[in-house]
């Protein structure tokens, strides 16, 4: 169940980091990485959805769409992927395992999930 979501903040030098705290992003693994895109090319366009998963534990998935990556945790496990933009799918890249927004799994033959603006 998806409990809320930030599409595509632009994320810029002055408000990275309030911006970051405010969507609820604490894993420092992802922090890292927002930080070093801000500092190289002056912003980030973020995507954050917060989800509970089946056993009720909290999740998150954080995409950085200048990069075409995301990062899906479950509490302190943090994995990242490349993220499709088309299908809004996160696979990751140590076992190919695919998401969508809302932390559930996408199987084969799946056509991923639709965009939260167009029901």
């Amino acid at each position: 169940m998806l409990l809320n979501y930030r599409e595509k903040s632009l994320l810029r030098r002055a408000n990275w980091q309030p911006e970051l705290a405010a969507m609820g992003i604490t894993e420092e693994a992802v922090i890292e990485v927002i930080a070093r895109e801000v500092a190289e090319k002056g912003e980030a366009l973020i995507s954050c959805y917060h989800f509970r998963t089946p056993s009720g534990e909290p999740g998150s998935i954080l995409v950085c769409h200048h990069l075409g990556r995301g990062a899906i945790s479950f509490g302190t496990n943090t994995r990242w992927g490349h993220w499709d933009e088309t299908y809004e799918i996160l696979t990751l890249e140590e076992s190919g395992e695919k998401f969508n927004f809302d932390g559930k799994p996408v199987y084969e033959g799946d056509e991923g999930s639709c965009s939260l603006g167009n029901f």
